[in-house]
């Protein structure tokens, strides 16, 4: 009895932290940048903008939300029946917690975002897709394209 309350508690706080590693908020005024960006020079570009258009940014899978989820489907089945319906049960929880988990990290690492296209003075124009972080960019607004390698992000 002991060891399953010890189990189950395990799981529980296992899960917890997967769905308050999710809740961190952002001030939706500040610009956000990946911590990559951090100390790296960019080029900056004035562009003036031609159109702004919401989009959805699909999530992200990767082997950490199915693995988690099928470590945590598999101790879960583990603590159901004996003999072989007990291995069935862990064998079938690891399956499915590895599926809830691929969904529960593609969920989590979607996003509200803007496609946003610009022209330089140049002439140049670029569509840039980033997260929508409320700036509210309008048409005909000039505003800054920071470039960085092969990844472009349009600012104030």
């Amino acid at each position: 009895m002991r060891n399953n309350v010890l189990k189950i508690s395990s799981v529980m706080t296992l899960a917890g932290a997967l769905l308050l590693s999710g809740c961190v908020m952002e001030d939706p005024s500040v610009p956000s940048y990946p911590r990559a960006m951090r100390g790296q020079a960019m080029q900056v570009y004035e562009v003036q903008v031609l159109s702004v258009q919401r989009v959805a940014i699909r999530g992200d899978s990767s082997i950490v939300g199915v693995g988690t989820g099928a470590v945590a489907g598999g101790l879960l089945g583990s603590l159901a029946g004996t003999g072989k319906a007990k291995t069935l049960a862990t064998v079938g929880g690891a399956i499915a917690g590895g599926f809830a988990g691929d969904a529960i990290e593609r969920k989590a690492t979607s996003a509200t975002g803007v496609e946003i296209m610009v022209r330089t003075r140049s002439g140049q124009t670029w569509s840039v897709v980033q997260n929508d972080h409320g700036e509210n960019f309008y048409r005909g607004e000039w505003v800054r394209m920071l470039v960085s390698g092969d990844k472009r992000t349009i600012t104030r």
